[in-house]
C-alpha cells in the first residue's frame, strides 16, 4: 500500500483506485436521488402524493443498483475524468440510456404502478447531464476565469490540431503559468471564430498589432513543420516587441514524453533553419548496411559519430570505428552498444595518414562499406598549417581509398565540402584534390564503387559559427562576425548524415553528390537572432564586433562549380553532379607526389602547389592567384 494514500482508505481496506470508484458511485447515487426528486416534483406540480413518494423511496435502492451496475459494466468508473473528452461523455450516455429503458420496461408491465412512466423518463433525462457534470466538474471549473493568477497571456500562432491541443492542455494545467488568450491563423475559414472558447483574431501578418492590442506576454508557435522563413519572421516580430517566443515540438513528441512541461520549449537553431525532416529510403539504406561490415573513419568527430549512430540503427554485422581520438572512440562505443546490441563494434585508434596501419586494419576487417569522414576542417588553422592539411585531407584520403580498392570494398563514400568549389582556402583545395582522387580511382576500379558527397556547414559541429556565437553570448560577449555580408549554407548533422547514407545507396561510381542546403543565411542576422533568443539586445547587452575576413574565407560559399551540371536522383534532396573532371589515377598520383615533395619546405610554395592541383581540372586558370576572389573574403 502506498504510504501517501489517505488513511481512511487504508482503514477500509481499499486502494486508491477502489476508493475513487466508490466515491464516484456515491456521487452517482446522489445525482439519481436529485433527478428522481425533481422528476416527481415536475410530474405532480410540486405536490407529490404520499403513496408515490413512499414507493419511490422503497424501490430507489434497486434503481440506484441498476444505474451504478450499468456504469460499472460499461467501464465508466475506470475512466480518468480529469482528462475526460467528448467521447467519454458519449460513452456515459449508453449505460444511462440502457438503465433508463430497463426500468421503464419493467415498470411498463405493472398495472397499478406508483412510479409513473413519465417520472422514469424525466429522471433519465436529468441523470445523464447530472452525472456528466459531476464527472467533468474538475475540467469545467478549470475553464472558469481565475482571479489573481500570475499567468502569462499567451497568443498561439496556428489554430490547427496542434494549436488547439496546446490551448486545451494549458486550460487544464494552470500550473504551467500560461493563460491562452487566442490564436492567429492564415486560414480565413477559422478567423473570427472560437475554438475551446478562444477567438482566432486574424492572420499571422497581424502579429505585431495583436501583441499590442491584447497585452500579450508570450507567443507560442504551434505550426507543425513550420518553414524556416516563417519562424524567423515570427521571431523577429516578437523580438522587436520584446515578447518571448516559444514553440510546440509537435503533439506526438509532447504527448509521448508524458509531461505537460514539454508542451512548449525555447526556439533552437534548428527551428531557425526550419528544414523539414528528411525522409530517406529506409529499405534501400537497410539493404546497403544490414548484415554488412561497415568502417567509419573520423568516427569520433561530429559527422563521423552521427554516421555511426545512424548506421547502427540499420543493424550492420560489424561496425568499425577508426579515429586518432582514443577517448572519443571509447565514449562513442559505449553509446552505440545500446543502439544495436547484436552489432559487433570494434575500435581502431589510428591515423589515416599511417598507410601501413590502414593496410593491416583493412586486411583484418575487409569492410563492405566505408564512410571516410576523417579530415581537418578549420579554415584559418589549416591556412597556417598547410602541410598538416595536405597530409590529413589528401594523403589520408589516398591511403583509405587505396586500401578500400585493394581489399575490394563494395562502396567508398568520401565526405566533402562546399569549400571544394572554386577553393580559396587550403582546406577547400585539399578537399577538392580528395574529390579528384575519388573520381580517378572510380575510373579504374573493378570492384569498388567510389563516390563523394558534398555539403555546406553543419549546424552544431565542433567549431561551427553558431556554437561559437553561443559560447560568446554565454560569456557576455562580444560576438565576433568576420563581415556583415558573410553568408553561409547550414544543414543539421542528422539530416546531412542521413542523406550521406542515402547517397551511398545510389549507383554510378565516380559521382559527386550534392545535398540540398536550402537558403543561405546571413551570419550577422543569425548572431543577432541568437542574442535576442536569450532575451538580450545586440550592441546593447551583447556587443557585436566585426573582425574582418580571415585568410581563405569567402563571403559566400558555392555548391556547384560553373563546369558542373546537376541531375536529379532517386531522392529529392540529393543531386548528382556531372562533368566534374576527367582525371586518371596516374595523373592525380603524379600531381600529389609533386606537392608532397615540398610538404616540409616553404609553406607558401606548398600552398601554391596545392591550389594549382585543385584548379587543374576546372575552368579556373592554373596561374590564377590562390587568393580570395571578388565577392569573397
Amino acid at each position: 500500500m502506498n504510504e501517501t494514500e489517505p488513511r481512511r482508505t487504508r482503514y477500509l481496506g481499499l486502494n486508491s483506485d477502489n476508493a475513487r470508484a466508490l466515491g464516484a458511485m456515491v456521487l452517482d447515487v446522489f445525482v439519481l436521488a436529485m433527478a428522481y426528486a425533481a422528476a416527481l416534483l415536475l410530474r405532480f406540480d410540486a405536490e407529490v402524493p404520499r403513496q408515490n413518494l413512499d414507493f419511490v423511496l422503497k424501490v430507489f435502492p434497486l434503481i440506484a443498483l441498476v444505474y451504478v451496475g450499468a456504469n460499472y459494466l460499461f467501464g465508466v468508473y475506470r475512466t480518468v475524468w480529469a482528462y475526460g473528452s467528448l467521447g467519454d461523455i458519449l460513452a456515459l450516455f449508453r449505460p444511462v440510456l440502457l438503465a433508463t429503458l430497463l426500468i421503464f420496461g419493467v415498470n411498463f408491465w405493472v398495472k397499478d404502478r406508483d412510479l409513473p412512466l413519465s417520472v422514469i423518463l424525466i429522471a433519465g433525462e436529468l441523470v445523464f447531464p447530472g452525472m456528466a457534470f459531476v464527472k467533468m466538474r474538475s475540467r469545467l471549473l478549470l475553464r472558469l476565469p481565475r482571479v489573481a493568477v500570475a499567468s502569462q497571456r499567451l497568443l498561439i500562432i496556428g489554430a490547427g490540431h496542434t494549436g488547439q491541443a496546446l490551448a486545451r492542455e494549458l486550460q487544464n494545467s494552470p500550473g504551467l503559468n500560461y493563460q491562452p488568450i487566442g490564436y492567429l491563423d492564415d486560414d480565413p475559414r477559422k478567423q473570427n471564430r472560437r475554438m475551446h472558447g478562444l477567438r482566432v483574431f486574424g492572420p499571422v501578418t497581424g502579429l505585431a498589432s495583436q501583441i499590442r492590442a491584447h497585452s500579450v506576454d508570450a507567443v507560442a508557435i504551434a505550426i507543425p513543420r513550420a518553414p524556416g522563413p516563417t519562424i524567423r519572421s515570427i521571431v523577429a516580430t516578437c523580438q522587436s516587441a520584446a515578447v518571448p517566443v516559444r514553440i510546440v515540438p509537435g503533439v506526438e513528441r509532447w504527448i509521448s514524453s508524458g509531461s505537460t512541461n514539454d508542451a512548449l520549449r525555447e526556439i533552437t537553431l534548428d527551428d531557425l533553419l526550419g528544414r523539414e525532416p528528411v525522409q530517406v529510403d529506409y529499405v534501400a539504406c537497410s539493404q546497403s548496411v544490414k548484415d554488412r561490415v561497415v568502417l567509419v573513419t573520423g568516427a569520433a568527430g561530429s559527422i563521423g559519430s552521427e554516421l555511426c549512430r545512424q548506421v547502427a540503427t540499420f543493424q550492420p554485422l560489424e561496425l568499425h570505428l577508426l579515429d586518432n581520438n582514443e577517448s572519443g572512440l571509447f565514449d562513442l562505443a559505449a553509446e552505440l552498444n545500446g543502439v544495436s546490441p547484436q552489432t559487433i563494434i570494434k575500435l581502431w585508434p589510428a591515423s589515416v595518414v599511417d598507410e601501413r596501419k590502414l593496410h593491416d586494419i583493412f586486411n583484418h576487417v575487409r569492410p563492405n562499406l566505408v564512410f571516410h569522414a576523417a579530415a581537418y576542417k578549420h579554415v584559418p588553422m589549416l591556412e597556417a598549417n598547410p602541410d598538416e592539411a595536405f597530409r590529413a585531407n589528401v594523403i589520408g584520403t589516398l591511403n583509405v581509398a587505396s586500401a578500400a580498392r585493394t581489399f575490394e570494398t563494395g562502396t567508398f563514400v568520401l565526405i566533402s565540402t562546399d569549400k571544394a568549389v572554386r577553393p580559396t582556402s587550403v582546406m577547400g583545395a585539399t578537399k577538392r584534390i580528395a574529390e579528384l582522387l575519388v573520381l580517378a580511382l572510380a575510373r579504374e576500379s573493378e570492384h569498388t564503387k567510389f563516390v563523394a558527397v558534398r555539403f555546406g556547414n553543419v549546424m552544431g559541429s565542433r567549431g561551427s559559427a553558431p556554437l561559437t556565437f553561443m559560447r560568446q553570448i554565454e560569456r557576455g560577449g562580444p560576438v565576433t562576425i568576420t563581415h556583415p555580408d558573410m553568408m553561409r549554407y547550414f544543414i543539421s548533422i542528422p539530416e546531412a548524415v542521413s542523406l550521406v547514407i542515402q547517397a551511398g545507396t545510389f549507383g554510378g561510381s565516380g559521382s559527386i553528390y550534392m545535398l540540398d542546403m536550402g537558403q543561405e543565411i546571413n551570419m550577422l542576422e543569425l548572431a543577432e537572432r541568437m542574442i535576442r533568443l536569450r532575451g538580450l539586445r545586440p550592441n546593447e547587452d551583447i556587443e557585436v564586433v566585426f573582425t574582418g575576413p580571415r585568410p581563405g574565407e569567402k563571403l559566400r560559399e558555392e555548391l556547384v562549380a560553373d563546369f558542373e551540371q546537376m541531375q536529379s536522383t532517386e531522392h529529392p534532396k540529393v543531386m548528382r553532379l556531372t562533368a566534374s573532371a576527367e582525371v586518371t589515377e596516374a595523373e592525380i598520383r603524379r600531381l600529389i607526389g609533386e606537392v608532397e615533395a615540398v610538404v616540409r619546405g616553404d609553406a607558401d610554395e606548398l600552398k601554391r602547389r596545392i591550389h594549382l592541383v585543385a584548379r587543374k581540372y576546372s575552368n579556373d586558370p592554373e596561374d590564377a592567384p590562390a587568393t580570395v576572389r571578388p565577392g569573397g573574403a
